[in-house]
């Protein structure tokens, strides 16, 4: 003859077992929801940055506007807003080789001068 107690004593671990799984898989869901929307978010996100480099193609020192998309450290330049070459400078008709971070040339900054003595 079998006791009740013995099947009874093996559903309350199981349950709890069950119920603190349940829990960990939502919150490990509900963490990848959360990172899912922040990384849309920040691809969503619109900058626009000043640059000054050489330009083979103006053959000149030029100082342009890009827009750039993406998360910060993964910002890409989307667009041209502005360039001191053209007549406005909003007028842009160029190819825009300088979209490509890698055409870009920096120029040094000049040292400021400094007016205080050693």
């Amino acid at each position: 003859m079998g006791s009740p107690i013995e099947s009874g004593g093996l559903e309350i671990p199981e349950a709890w077992v069950q119920s603190v799984a349940n829990a960990f898989a939502w919150g490990i869901l509900g963490w990848a929801v959360f990172v899912a929307i922040v990384l849309f978010l920040g691809m969503l996100a619109m900058t626009v940055r000043r640059r000054r480099f050489w330009c083979d193609q103006a053959r000149s020192e030029v100082e342009v506007e890009f827009e750039e998309h993406g998360l910060p450290g993964f910002r890409r330049a989307s667009a041209v807003l502005s360039c001191s070459v053209f007549e406005p400078p909003t007028a842009v008709h160029c190819p825009r080789a300088c979209l490509d971070r890698h055409m870009r040339v920096r120029v040094p900054m000049a040292r400021r001068l400094s007016w205080r003595k050693p």
